[in-house]
């Protein structure tokens, strides 16, 4: 079959996402199908799309070119969109529309995100982020005389959301002696209320869907619930959380953590009080595919592009639904 591979250019102009993330998986492509030599950008495509007539599957990743429908209607042929990244929200509607398949690594990209999520939250139940701000000197560090956690059995955690991470956290939670909450549960006879997942909770994961009715949904009256000691873990969007309730919240309540990799911009400005309060801590955006994850991602394209040219079902196509209720 005949392939390419599209992408926007880095905003910095000093990398390629494709060979971020394909790497040597790109030789891989070129053996295994007919690969058009030339990186497909925003810059080259109306010079090179006259060679594209019978391109049939593109291969692409974080930063895929977004065609106007002129420039897709160019590609008569075109029978899959095949993304080594997360979600496809932002490209994928008018490829759908016209019948071209579209298949996303999001599964893929989901499992170091709730491995991340999944790290924090064992740590929470050890209390090992109180603990951890509050070793200063000997007396505070000796065992016995410092907060200890509650334990990672027999406890309670809450995931917000119940998507495609969720799922991979539940699954790695599901080795240890908790009890794990969703909300909203898809099994009625385990919802609970944000009310009661926070005020219950050692742990508290937000994986809420990127949507404007989550905007602001964490605030203050949820976090001041929160049981001794609790942590609110963020990896799904910094818009979600009331940044200045939480903060406030944060400053009375010394006892919570509130552990945030997103944020709301991102990153915050300078002289943001998520930088000042002790018990808020920051990372940039860590929870994702990294390093030889990013391969991970490319090698679920890889098998995908071998079931379409198998003629057999693609294992992560997704359809309009789908895309309408991703983040």
């Amino acid at each position: 079959m005949k392939t390419a591979f599209f992408n926007r250019v880095d905003p910095v102009g000093n990398t390629d996402m494709v060979d971020q993330v394909y790497g040597d998986r790109q030789q891989l492509v070129a053996e295994i199908s007919d690969l058009y030599p030339t990186l497909i950008t925003p810059d080259n495509f109306d010079a090179e799309v006259e060679h594209l007539r019978d391109l049939e599957v593109v291969f692409c990743t974080w930063r895929m070119l977004e065609l106007t429908d002129e420039q897709i209607d160019k590609l008569p042929n075109l029978k899959a969109i095949l993304y080594a990244a997360g979600s496809v929200k932002s490209f994928a509607t008018p490829y759908l529309e016209r019948g071209i398949r579209v298949s996303s690594a999001i599964e893929a990209n989901g499992v170091p995100v709730a491995e991340f999520a999944l790290a924090q939250v064992l740590l929470a139940g050890a209390g090992f982020w109180r603990n951890s701000r509050e070793c200063v000197d000997e007396a505070s560090t000796f065992m016995g005389r410092n907060h200890r956690g509650h334990g990672n059995y027999d406890n309670r955690v809450a995931i917000l959301g119940n998507g495609t991470i969720s799922n991979h956290l539940q699954a790695m939670l599901a080795r240890h002696k908790l009890e794990v909450v969703v909300v909203p549960s898809r099994e009625s006879n385990r919802t609970v209320s944000l009310e009661e997942a926070f005020a219950t909770s050692v742990a508290v994961v937000n994986l809420f869907p990127d949507r404007d009715d989550n905007v602001g949904v964490f605030n203050g009256k949820l976090f001041a619930r929160m049981m001794d000691s609790a942590t609110f873990i963020n990896v799904g969007r910094g818009r979600q959380v009331n940044e200045d309730e939480l903060v406030e919240v944060m400053k009375a309540r010394p006892d919570l953590t509130a552990l945030l990799d997103v944020q709301h911009p991102e990153p915050p400005k300078d002289g943001s009080e998520l930088y000042r309060t002790p018990n808020i801590l920051l990372s940039g955006h860590l929870a994702g595919s990294k390093g030889t994850e990013l391969r991970r991602m490319a090698d679920y394209m890889v098998e995908e592009y071998k079931r379409l040219e198998a003629g057999i079902p693609l294992k992560y196509e997704v359809d309009l639904e789908t895309v309408k209720a991703m983040a």
